[in-house]
Parts: structure tokens; sequence; C-alpha cells
């Protein structure tokens, strides 16, 4: 019985090859732990969207999972539900549904959860499942409240009374119909809404369903479904036959738990014995196999975006290698240090080469030791470098030293093979061919057996081309789709062949190497060869395109590549397997993170292909088998997970917009490739803020102090530091200018500047034009007052007081001339001044009294009624006072009969006012009537307030504005 090493025992895999199978597979397997705060998280359930995010539900909250320990929980943007969660769905939006053993429902609409809080409320009991219909409905199971669905923002039920065959709902499924398939305690229900009207019907045990209590759905194509059961395994249901294909009787293995359809088999993980798989084909019969026990229940089971197989139990995450890489552990450690050559046969058979022994394992199960045949004629020196299985079934084994063998593969019989040419002791380098002819390289050149007929024997010849090709040392021969013969040499650089014209390309003709060590064919007819120190090469027949670590490769030490089923090139080296995609140029890697220990890339004959494509290579812990999967990706995904401003969760919203101030910012991102999280690189870079991009290993990059503007972030990830075929992530925001800065504010304060400064023009001019005004009202006035003193009639009536005065009063005359003399020089010193003090003013006043007093005696009486603080602080336009006395007098009769007396006081309405009684003389004296019109002028420059006349009849009232420093 072939054992299984404790390292591998947790989980056995069925490798599907189309529709062939092969011995039982172990993947590696990595665990890693949920923990909160240092405390162990159960899981709940897992969950992968669309993206290929993987989110873990938890007893304690919902958790991000990047292929790393460092989980990160989702909080909520309100208040948070502290039951377990249940069940999580991703709708057609996006939007991530959460449900929880409470009854509780939130959303994930960004980066954080929001509680869904219908009108009607949630149910009270757990939510157990979710699913969306052809309307957006949202449907949700309940165990114990049957379903619910949305429609029009409210929350309908459908329960037993509605004719649903039991409350406990475990999965809901949408047919390709439109129906939704309901699993329940009690069968299968198919539930139809219309408005207000629910139809349901139900299948059970009486319609062929092998158990009536259904745990899971997985819909299988073509509006077929695989069902998950209690009792009695699984089964695959028509819909539109209503029919079920089942497995028959005879289920040990426990309740199935989750169901999981994959490109090549679906997945059974049940609650007692484990995983099952079973291949699919077009008929999709129901034949599990490859059973696997494991020591607790599993409550998650998903695939990645990389054909990871991921399962969840208690607070561990384990991952597998799911279908594209495994490795078959051998019964005898030793063999892995002996396994030069490898052969992967028409029927499956697996078939290892050592040192003396061959080792044929069997294609289906592991039922017992292989078949080990020792061929005594080897030495210890005398390895077995290459198998090779012809047309008729044949197994050819090359060895060193010893030339070529031939093996029965069924039997084991074996023999030599005496018919080489000479040497017969040859040490044979690789055996290939390609269904006719046979190729033997060895170190002595290379022998071509052909077939002449189906059972005829082969003809041997040794291959006359060695001196065109220039190197005995053939490593491989390949024939390509064009029936054109590649050699790959030492020293001699490659050779094609090619109707009968040979041409070689080496470092003499600009090859960078002379030592070649594989060759094949992509899907395109692209040659590509791996060299001995200078990478790979693909010629397209024009040119050679070279790639080596700078492209991606890990490892410059390759030992061969192949071509598997989906065209991309498998690289052999050191380092595990390097998988280019030679549409893209993209490089993705299977190493030690997914178990490969240990490559065998001494011996060329240690890597195979068996008739699907599959590559089989040695390794110090047995045989590595690659598959090539479908629809898997080979590059991260990147991914913008947060932004923060100010160290505070702001979520990736697109397009968002900041105010000034909140200027500063840090960008989350991740790289999602769950193979091997650690080997991701980034480069990211702020458009309008840096051009060139930033190489990092890091999963964070700050902005601090941004200045205002439109701003782009752009990350991508990429395995190595190649980024030219990366996916990539881009986050557009918005920072605001303060108010003070944005166009409309400077529009404003320039129409504003533009409007003070037109005032300021304007006022300006106005002042300008006042005070020309002002000086021309002045000369106008000083020019009223010079003509009114100058004038013949007050010169004359001077002149006679002054005369009289003389001969009545010589002293008095002299007194009289004085002040005549005065009162003429104060009209010249004041004349060029704007304002005088009202004390000077009432000094010019007096002085002109006492001359017109001269002539009219007491008849004339002038009383100031003034304070000397009023005096000093008040100011007046010189002359003004003097000439509304001279208007008085003027326009009056004085005599004994009409005294006439003027008054000068402040009024209680605070102006300084001028009043005289009114005796009107019987002739008018002619006047321009400019004097009281200039006093108004002047003050209407000076003062805010008008000059006031009054004439009540009685009294002649002028009232000036007070004027103050």
């Amino acid at each position: 019985m072939l054992r299984l090493k404790k390292k591998y025992s947790f989980f056995l895999l069925l490798l599907c090859c189309q529709a062939t199978t092969l011995c039982a597979q172990s993947s590696a397997l990595k665990n890693i732990a949920l923990t909160e705060n240092g405390k162990p998280v159960k899981i709940t359930t897992i969950y992968k969207n669309r993206q290929g995010i993987i989110f873990t539900g938890t007893e304690n909250g919902l958790f991000i999972f990047d292929g790393t320990p460092d989980f990160k929980k989702i909080p909520f943007a309100d208040s948070a539900v502290t039951a377990a969660v249940s069940a999580i769905f991703e709708d057609a939006s996006g939007w991530l549904w959460i449900g929880y053993q409470n009854g509780s429902i939130a959303i994930k609409k960004s980066h954080k959860l929001t509680l869904y809080t219908p009108e009607e409320g949630t149910p009270a009991l757990a939510i157990t499942c979710f699913a969306q219909d052809r309307q957006g409905n949202i449907w949700f199971g309940t165990n114990g409240e049957g379903i619910y669905y949305t429609n029009n923002k409210h929350l309908y039920n459908i329960n037993d009374e509605d004719g649903l065959s039991d409350n406990n709902i475990h999965a809901i499924s949408l047919t390709a119909t439109g129906e939704m398939l309901v699993a329940t305690d009690q069968g299968i229900n198919i539930c139809t809404t219309s408005g207000s009207k629910k139809k349901i019907t139900t299948l059970t045990t009486t319609n062929g369903l092998p158990d009536n209590l259904v745990t899971c759905i997985e819909p299988a194509g073509n509006n077929r479904f695989w069902i998950g059961l209690q009792d009695n395994g699984y089964c695959l249901y028509d819909h539109p036959a209503k029919t079920f294909l089942s497995n028959g009787t005879g289920w040990q293995h426990g309740q199935v738990n989750t169901l999981l359809a994959t490109g090549n088999a679906l997945w059974v993980a049940t609650e007692k014995d484990g995983i099952f798989s079973q291949p699919l084909s077009a008929s999709q019969k129901v034949t599990a196999t490859a059973v696997h026990t494991f020591t607790s229940p599993l409550t998650g089971f998903i695939q990645d975006n990389e054909d990871n197989f991921w399962m969840s139990s208690g607070n561990m995450l384990m991952r597998t290698n799911g279908e594209k890489m495994n490795i078959l552990p051998l019964f005898e450690q030793n063999q892995f240090t002996t396994a030069h050559a490898i052969l992967a046969d028409k029927d499956n058979n697996i078939w290892m080469g050592g040192n003396r022994t061959i080792y044929k394992y069997p294609a289906v199960g592991i039922t017992g030791k292989p078949l080990k045949i020792t061929i005594p004629a080897l030495g210890a020196n005398n390895a077995i470098t290459s198998l090779y299985q012809d047309s008729q079934g044949t197994i050819w084994a090359g060895t060193m030293g010893k030339g070529v063998f031939m093996l029965n593969p069924v039997t084991g019989a074996y023999r030599q093979l005496s018919e080489l040419p000479q040497p017969a002791e040859r040490s044979i380098l690789s055996i290939s061919g390609n269904g006719v002819d046979v190729y033997i390289c060895s170190l002595e050149g290379v022998v071509v057996a052909s077939l002449p007929a189906p059972g005829a024997k082969y003809n041997f010849k040794k291959f006359s081309g060695i001196g065109t090709i220039g190197s005995s040392y053939v490593y491989a021969i390949f024939k390509d789709s064009h029936n054109r013969l590649w050699f790959a040499s030492f020293g001699k650089g490659l050779t094609v062949q090619d109707r009968g014209n040979y041409k070689t390309f080496n470092k003499t003709t600009g090859l960078a190497s002379d030592i070649i060590y594989s060759i094949t064919e992509d899907k395109k007819g692209n040659i590509w060869f791996s060299t001995g120190d200078a990478g790979i090469f693909k010629y397209d027949g024009n040119k050679f395109t070279g790639y080596t670590t700078a492209q991606g490769l890990s490892s410059m030490e390759i030992s061969n590549i192949k071509t598997d089923a989906l065209g991309n090139i498998v690289i052999v080296n050191t380092k595990g397997l390097d998988i280019l995609n030679p549409e893209t140029n993209t490089v993705s890697y299977i190493n030690s993170n997914l178990g490969i220990d240990k490559v065998n890339t001494n011996d060329l004959g240690a890597v195979t292909q068996n008739n699907t494509g599959a590559v089989f290579f040695s390794t110090a812990s047995g045989i590595g088998i690659y598959n090539a999967v479908k629809n898997i990706s080979q590059q991260p995904l990147t991914i913008i997970e947060n932004v923060r401003l100010f160290l505070e969760d702001e979520g990736p919203e697109p397009d968002s917009i900041f105010e000034h101030y909140q200027d500063n910012f840090t960008f989350e991102f991740t790289g999602l490739y769950y193979s091997d999280p650690g080997q991701v690189q980034y480069q990211y870079k702020l458009e309008n803020f840096n051009s060139d991009w930033i190489s990092t290993k890091n999963h964070n990059a700050p902005f601090p102090k941004l200045p205002p503007g439109k701003y782009t972030f752009r990350v991508r990830s990429s395995l190595n530091e190649d980024f030219s075929h990366a996916t990539e992530a881009v986050y557009a925001f918005t920072i605001k200018k303060p108010f003070w800065k944005t166009w409309w504010f400077l529009t404003l304060c320039a129409v504003v500047a533009a409007g003070l400064l037109y005032w300021y023009v304007k006022a300006r001019e106005a002042a300008v034009k006042n005070v020309e005004r002002l000086r021309q009202e002045k000369y106008q006035f000083q020019f009223e007052v010079l003509r009114n003193q100058v004038n013949p009639h007050f010169l004359f009536n001077s002149f006679n007081t002054l005369i009289s005065t003389i001969e009545e009063d010589p002293k008095m005359a002299v007194s009289y001339v004085e002040q005549l003399s005065d009162f003429f020089r104060n009209i010249v010193n004041y004349r060029d001044k704007d304002v005088i003090t009202l004390k000077e003013e009432t000094g010019l006043l007096q002085t002109y009294y006492y001359l017109q007093q001269k002539r009219y005696g007491t008849n004339l009486q002038l009383q100031i009624t003034l304070g000397e603080k009023e005096s000093s602080e008040t100011f007046i336009p010189p002359l003004t006072l003097q000439l509304l006395m001279e208007n008085a007098i003027k326009h009056n009769a004085v005599s004994r009969e009409t005294l006439l007396t003027v008054e000068i006081f402040i009024s209680k309405e605070g102006y300084l006012t001028v009043q005289n009684n009114l005796n009107p003389k019987k002739s008018r004296e002619a006047g321009a009537g400019m004097g009281l019109q200039n006093i108004v002028n002047r003050y209407n420059l000076l003062s805010n307030k008008k000059v006031l006349v009054n004439n009540t009849g009685q009294q002649f009232i002028v009232s000036l504005p007070i004027l103050k420093k």
C-alpha cells in the first residue's frame, strides 16, 4: 500500500485532464490563522466576490483577506452588530450583503458597513443565504422564518402559510428561466412572485429527490444544478425536465456542506469525510472519488482566481493548490535523489528512472507499491537519463554509458537495444520522437530509428548531418508543426533542418549563447528554446526575442521548457516553474510557496508531458504535476482598499471633492495574489503632483500637504519588475481652492477693486472739482467783498465820515483811519484762506462795525453772544459775517426811528446764527445778489449741512453750519 506522508495527509485531489484521471495527488497546504487582539476568531463562512476578493465571516464580524495573516476587519459606519456572520452575498451592483445569526442584515457599499433597516424590520432568526432575481430584488433565507425578498424598498415574506414546504432555508439559486430554487428541510421549492401573488412548487423524494433535507445548491450550467443533501450525498437536478440524477444508495460520508463546480471537476465538502471530487463530463454522471477525512467539519470552501482552493475550519483558512499544481509523493524517499528521468505514458502511468531502477506508478488510485524494474547490467554510474514511449507503446530508457533499453509497459520485461550503430555503449542525453521516428541524442552523436510500418522493426542509422550541425553533443531534437527539425547542441548553438537545408544560430550570428538545452513551439508557430546562461528565446522566423530576469524570469538556471495545453511556455528552473504567457509576455510563478521543493534541474530527462499537456517534473518531495487551467489569473489584481484623510477612513469613493484644508492623504492598496502575496511589487504615482512611477513593496502611499488641484492616484502591481502588463487601480479626486483663491472670488475682488478705483477716481475728481469750486467761490467771494468795500459808495461814505471826524475830532480821525487801514489789511490777509477761526472772523467784524458805527452811530447795534471756547474751536469762511452784516445794512433803513440790530449766537440746533430785524428800505439798493449765494456755495463744499436762510417778516435769519477743525 503506497503511503502518504503526514505533511500531505490533509487533502487528496483528483487531477482532471479532459476525460483522463491520474493517481490521487497531494497539494501543498498552507494554514493561516485568523486572530484579533491575539485571540483566535472562529470563521463561520467564506465568500469570494466577482473581483476575486475573499471575505471571511466570523463570530466577531466581517474581515477582508488578501492572502496574508493581516486580516482587515470591515467597520460599521453606524451602530455595529455583535452577532456572528452567517451569510455573505454580492449583488449585481457590487454591494455586499451580510447576514447575521440574530437576523440583522448589513450592506457594504464602499469600505464600511451600514445596517439594512426596511420599514417592516429584519427577521429575528439567523440569515442563512442570499440570492438576487432578474428584477434586482434581493432574496434571503432564514433559519425558521422562511424566505424574505425586497420589492420597491419593501420587504415581503414567504413561509409555510404561503405553501412553502418548510421555514428552514439553506440555499437559494436563480434558474435560467427566472424562478428561485429554494433548499429546505423538506425538499426543493420553486418560487415565483408577481406583485402580491406567490406561486410555489415543491419537489421531494416523491419526485425523485434522493433526500428531502437539501443543504446546498450549485449551478451546473444549461439550467441544471448540483444539489447537496444531508444523508444521501449529492445529485444533479435538471430544472426544465424536473428530474434528478443521483449516485445511488449507500452514501456513507455524512452531510454535504458545500458544493463547488470548477472548470474540470465538482468538489464536494462533507461533514464527516472531508472532500470528494468528480470529473465533469458532457453527461455529468455522478461518480464521486478521492475522498479524504478531516478532523473537523469545514465551514467554507471556495476557489480563488488563481485556482487555489481555500477551506475554513475553526479559526483557520487552509489553502491547497487546486487543479493547476500538485505533488505526487513517492513510496521511497531516496527515490527523489536518484530520479533522473520521468515519463507519463499514454495511459497516464508515471515512470521514473533512477540510478539502476525504473519505477512504474499506476494511473488510477494508490493501490500498492509501484512496479519496480531493476536492470542489473547498470552500474552505480549508469544512471537512467531519459524515458520515452513510442507509437507502439514500448518504453525506451536511455542510460549513461549503457545505451538504450526497451521495456514492455505491462510486464516490465526489458532488453538492451543492440541495434544501435557503434559504439553500443553510448551515453544517452535524450530520447524523443514524432510517432514514426525516434531520435536518440547521445554524447557520440544522433541516431534516428525509423518505423517503416506498424508492427515492423525499427531501422537504425546514424544521423549524417552532425557535421552540418557542428556538434556531437545534441541535447534535444524537436520536430515542429512545419516538419522542421530543430537541434539543441552544446557549444554550437541552435540548428534547424528545413527540407534538407541547415541553418545555425549561435554567437557568431548574434545569438547570446551557444548552449541550448530544450526546444518547444507555441500555438502561433514561434520556436522557443532555453539556453545554458542567457535565459530563453523566442524565434518568430525573422528575429529572436530574449527573456531573462529583467523580463520576469525567476532564475537563469533553466533545465527545460514546455508548452502547456493553453499555449503558455512552462519554464522549469531551480526555483520552480515560470509560466510565461506568450500573448501578453506576463510571467507567473509556481515555487516553494506552492509546495515546490528543490526542482531537479541537473537532468534534462526529469521533465516530461502527457498527452493532455500536463507537465511532470522531479522535485525533492515527489513528482510535481502542473496542469494548465482556463480562466485563472496569472497576475495580481490591483485594488485600492482605502483612502485615509488625516488617518481617518474616507473610503475609495471616486471623483470625491475635498476642502482646501483636507490635504493629507494616505492611499492603501494591495495586489491580490493569493498564491504568493509576498512576491507582489507595486508602482504608484499621483498625476498632477509627480509624473514618475515610484516603486515600493509597501501597501500604502502617503501624500501630506497637497496643494489644491485635480489629482489622479494610480497604482499597479506585478510579480516582478516588469509592469508593462500590470493591472492598475485609479482614484481621482479634487481638492478645492480656498474661496479667496477661487475665480469667482478673484473676479469679485477685481470688480470691487475696479469699483473702488473708479469711486476713488470719481471722488478725487469730485474733490478736485470741489476744491476748484471752493477756490472759485472764494475768489468770487473775495471779489464780491472787495467790490462791496471799494465801491464808490463805501469809499464816499468812509471819506465823508473821515472828513467830518477830522473837523470835529482830529484824534478820532486818526483812529478811524487806522481802523479803515486794518480792515483793508485783514481783507488782504484772509482772502487766500479757506477758513479762519470764528474769533478772527468776529475781530474782523468788529472793525467793520466800528467803521459803520461812525456813520450810523447808535442806530446800528451789533450783539455777539459767543463763548471763548466756541470762538476758538469754531471755523468759518473769512469775511462771511462781515458780508452778512453788510447785506443787513444794505437792505434795511438805519435811523433813530428804525434801529438795526445784528445778533450773532449759537442756536439750540447747533448752528452759528446771524439774524437782524427787518426795516426794509423804501427804495432797494441795486446789487448782484451774489454775496449770500457765495456763502451758501462755500458751505456746500465745506459741510454736509446746508446753510439755512429764513425770512419771518420780522427777522432775517441766516443759520451757518458749525465747522470744526
